[in-house]
């Protein structure tokens, strides 16, 4: 069951709940060669209802970011597939955050 959330793309351009497929094209958008003169670095994901983002890089770089507490710094990991990265957003889109945040993420040190 899906909950409230949106993605917003290398142009900026957020959209509403947008299904597995296109989930994978905007993942896939990272690959393309307009990718380094896109106004992103990233692709993201927020799940609207509990305030969590995945944020995805064409390095391979995710961070996961809880919006609602603009104190804590994100966690990341590096090296995510595209297809990991797809199925951490659908876990984010149907609010499995426990899935999620039990991944190995990392914190940078004093933020």
């Amino acid at each position: 069951m899906m909950g409230l959330y949106h993605t917003t793309d290398l142009d900026g351009i957020s959209e509403l709940k947008p299904d597995k497929q296109r989930l994978r094209t905007i993942l896939a958008s990272l690959d393309s060669e307009n990718a380094d003169t896109a106004s992103h670095p990233d692709v993201s994901l927020v799940n609207d209802e509990n305030g969590w983002s995945l944020s995805v890089f064409a390095s391979g770089i995710v961070t996961l970011d809880q919006l609602d507490e603009p104190d804590e710094p994100p966690q990341y990991m590096k090296n995510v597939n595209r297809d990991t990265a797809l199925r951490l957003w659908l876990d984010l889109a149907a609010g499995r955050m426990e899935s999620i945040i039990a991944l190995p993420w990392q914190k940078d040190a004093g933020g």
